[in-house]
């Protein structure tokens, strides 16, 4: 064998590498963005706030609600803290539901210390992310006042975004 053709077929075996890698984060990512719920009714839900109250998302129905998916080691979690806290203020005709995801009750605690919620969040008690096809935190769900998810964002929320879905949820 040649140098030249040892060459060119290292090149192919690293190329043919890179398309399927390629090829699979494509797939996985496709799914994240049309989780298997969009157009369905909400999977049932319930979280536990710090003071033991539960809330149960599919109780919510006649309300549109913000259901967002987060944990205390999450750094992109914590950046949209801001932005869904003014939402909840400003937008009483909207449930917001903070689902703590993959965490340890001390880590909701010391968090909730840190960054308190200005809606209810807690860990979940009936229920599960992956019924809602969530890969990656933060993931938030938008859920109309009939219980069927109607859209969702995977990663950081900034305002001008949670105000687009807002309205896919209140109109």
């Amino acid at each position: 064998m040649t140098r030249k053709s040892a060459l060119v077929g290292a090149v192919a075996v690293v190329l043919g590498a890179v398309l399927m890698l390629s090829l699979a984060w494509g797939l996985q990512h496709a799914a994240l963005a049309n989780p298997p719920v969009l157009g369905r009714t909400a999977p049932r839900l319930a979280i536990q706030t710090a003071g033991g109250d539960q809330v149960r998302v599919w109780e919510l129905q006649g309300k549109p609600v913000v259901l967002n998916f987060w944990a205390s080691w999450c750094g992109p979690c914590i950046e949209e803290g801001g932005v869904l806290a003014d939402a909840s203020g400003a937008r009483p005709d909207v449930a917001f539901v903070g689902a703590d995801n993959q965490d340890t009750s001390s880590g909701f605690e010391a968090f909730e210390q840190r960054h308190p919620h200005s809606y209810p969040a807690g860990p979940i008690v009936t229920g599960s992310y992956q019924a809602f096809g969530v890969g990656g935190l933060p993931a938030t769900f938008f859920i109309n006042p009939r219980g069927i998810v109607v859209a969702s964002f995977t990663g950081p929320l900034d305002a001008s975004t949670l105000n687009h879905y807002l309205g896919l949820i209140t109109s």
